[in-house]
């Protein structure tokens, strides 16, 4: 008996431990996964009746433990013994409060349609005379609601949670701050997303950051109470405050270790620094933006292996089963079942692993188009710029511009507003066509005389009739003219930046084809054959 009651103090003492410190959780990660092992291992028969929920609820503490500490499969084993537990001693608030864990790691992993479906059942099941069980209820649907941008219906479960009338008494000290805290953050991350509450979320948001400001070193998250501010400043006008905020979420998300729990902060926080062209704040945040994006991915790859393969497991177990069952009826039998179900878990781990390589090609493929947009847009205003400097003509020679109007362009067709697509047509086109910009500007595919239009909508990842459009409604030119115009610009740019040319054998170096085009399409853009722009420039 003197040993049981080691054990039961000891397990008091791991269980209040792990509850207190899940908002300060970087520095004793080793501790705290020591101490959920520690509490996994205990055998209830050696806990007070009191402590065997805490002991099945436990499970689920770990789960989050292991997940933080990417331990995925350990993480999802834990939260469905913990289920398991719950439910086979009848314990209906650890059961629901164990299935809300596990819908919010299915949230993460992007199972929604799972973590839908167990909220629904939690909330549908979830008794109401316990308050603490539905507050938790409610508040898990709540996190993942807004995690699916589904801010309204968010909102209205965190009333329900103020509805309900906790005194914080009721609670663990430890588990009170973390709700608290979790609510005041989401409630005003909620707020500040729907345009007639922002300044009631930038109230709630600055009441929390005050608080925890003076340990933010320490505080799980709190990058992300600093972003949500700068986006509410941000969206209230106040550009210079949000930058302050902004800048501080950057400088904490350096500090910290790397980890795919901070994409949902990093990622839009690097999209308001190239909202802004801030170039020393993505310079500084890329490296850890990019590896955080990797992670992240990596994540839900993982995260997803992790669902599948419990999944085969439980499958692999209830099959073992049967084959125990069919041992009644006859060994011969028994033996052609048991070959059958090694053949179909060999394929099927077979089709898993192909099905995982495609999709992991297919993210890594995503991952990197989201990097070029990205980036595309500083990088090619940048370049475009200095190349523009470096091409530019002398003021006496006038060489046709991107969509402006000569006598011989009277005939071409004349964008207006009537002729105009959709604004998301417009949007679509204007983006391809300055990412075909950099291309031609990086590249010269130009100076290839075979270069044709399939051969450019190839090297700017697009077909060629998106690529005709995208020319067609930004220049009022068809591909062949707009082509011949780079030619001939770079013809004009060797013989002013070349004081021995060959005129004969300069067309060549510019991608033309035949001497006869590169006179014909000169003439026709300058107004002037080579030999009179030479002699022009020479005078």
């Amino acid at each position: 008996m003197t040993g049981d009651r080691e054990v039961q103090l000891r397990f008091d003492s791991a269980y209040h431990y792990v509850v207190n410190n899940m908002l300060m959780s970087y520095e004793n990660m080793d501790t705290m996964l020591a101490l959920c092992d520690e509490m996994a291992s205990v055998s209830p028969s050696q806990l007070e009746p009191r402590q065997i929920s805490l002991w099945a609820y436990s499970y689920a503490l770990a789960s989050s433990v292991y997940i933080n500490h990417n331990e995925l499969k350990k993480g999802l084993l834990s939260i469905r013994r913990g289920v398991q537990i719950s439910d086979s001693i009848g314990n209906k608030m650890c059961y629901n409060r164990c299935i809300s864990a596990l819908a919010l790691i299915y949230s993460n992993w992007k199972l929604n349609d799972r973590a839908d479906e167990l909220f629904s059942r939690v909330i549908a099941t979830t008794d109401k005379e316990d308050l603490l069980s539905t507050a938790n209820a409610y508040l898990a649907n709540a996190i993942h609601l807004v995690n699916t941008a589904r801010y309204d219906s968010a909102l209205y479960y965190l009333a329900c949670i103020d509805s309900l009338k906790i005194a914080p008494e009721d609670m663990l000290p430890g588990s009170y701050k973390s709700v608290d805290y979790s609510m005041r953050f989401y409630r005003g991350w909620c707020l500040t997303e729907i345009p007639d509450s922002l300044m009631r979320g930038v109230s709630l948001l600055q009441g929390l950051y005050d608080e925890y400001h003076p340990h933010k070193e320490e505080a799980v998250a709190f990058e992300s109470v600093c972003y949500r501010m700068g986006r509410a400043c941000e969206l209230a006008g106040d550009r210079s405050k949000a930058d302050v905020y902004y800048r501080e979420a950057k400088d904490l998300i350096l500090t910290r270790p790397l980890s795919f729990q901070v994409f949902e902060t990093v990622d839009p926080l690097m999209n308001a620094f190239l909202r802004e062209n801030d170039s020393k704040n993505i310079l500084e945040l890329l490296p850890v933006w990019k590896k955080i994006v990797e992670q992240y991915y990596d994540n839900q790859l993982n995260g997803m292996l992790a669902y599948y393969s419990v999944e085969l497991d439980v499958a692999g177990m209830e099959k073992q089963v049967i084959q125990v069952e069919g041992k009644l009826v006859q060994r011969r039998m028994e033996i052609i079942i048991l070959i059958l179900v090694v053949l179909v878990l060999m394929m099927a781990i077979v089709w898993g692993i192909l099905y995982w390589r495609h999709k992991k090609r297919q993210l890594r493929t995503l991952f990197e188009t989201l990097m070029r947009r990205y980036i595309s847009w500083r990088e090619m205003e940048l370049y475009l710029k200095s190349e523009w400097e470096k091409h530019s003509l002398p003021p006496d020679v006038t060489v046709v511009e991107d969509g402006a109007e000569t006598e011989d362009d009277a005939s071409q067709p004349v964008m207006n507003d009537e002729s105009v697509a959709d604004a998301k047509g417009d949007e679509f086109y204007r983006e391809l066509y300055y990412r075909v910009l950099l291309v031609m500007e990086r590249d010269r595919p130009f100076l290839n005389p075979e270069l044709n239009i399939s051969l450019l909508a190839k090297a700017a990842i697009t077909n060629r009739t998106h690529l005709s459009n995208a020319i067609n409604r930004m220049t009022g030119t068809n591909f062949s003219t707009w082509l011949a115009e780079y030619r001939v610009n770079y013809a004009i740019h060797l013989m002013t930046h070349n004081d021995a040319v060959n005129v004969d054998t300069i067309y060549t170096q510019a991608g033309f084809g035949s001497r006869t085009t590169f006179y014909r399409q000169f003439k026709q853009l300058t107004g002037l054959t080579p030999k009179q722009f030479l002699k022009q420039r020479v005078s």
